[in-house]
């Protein structure tokens, strides 16, 4: 999705400001991505059993991961109203 979303960015005729927010909220999807991966494997790694704290360390990592993602759509929203 983020290649496609790079991609639209650069070939629509977006203005200088959208085009640069949506490609740096793409970097920071990936950010938050490895961000949450880490998480989860150094939960994996301490806790192999079921912990809810494990569970709530893995659920806060994906909200992250989900909120930025809803940023980056809202900015593409944004973006899309603008050239109408």
């Amino acid at each position: 999705m983020n290649v496609l979303s790079a991609g639209a960015a650069i070939l629509l005729p977006l203005s200088s400001w959208a085009r640069a927010l949506i490609l740096c909220f793409g970097l920071l999807i990936l950010a938050a991505e490895a961000f949450n991966t880490a998480i989860e494997r150094v939960v994996d790694h301490l806790s192999p059993d079921h912990h809810p704290l494990a569970k709530a360390a893995k659920d806060a990592g994906s909200a992250g991961v989900a909120l930025t993602a809803c940023v980056a759509g809202a900015a593409w929203v944004l973006a899309v109203l603008d050239l109408l």
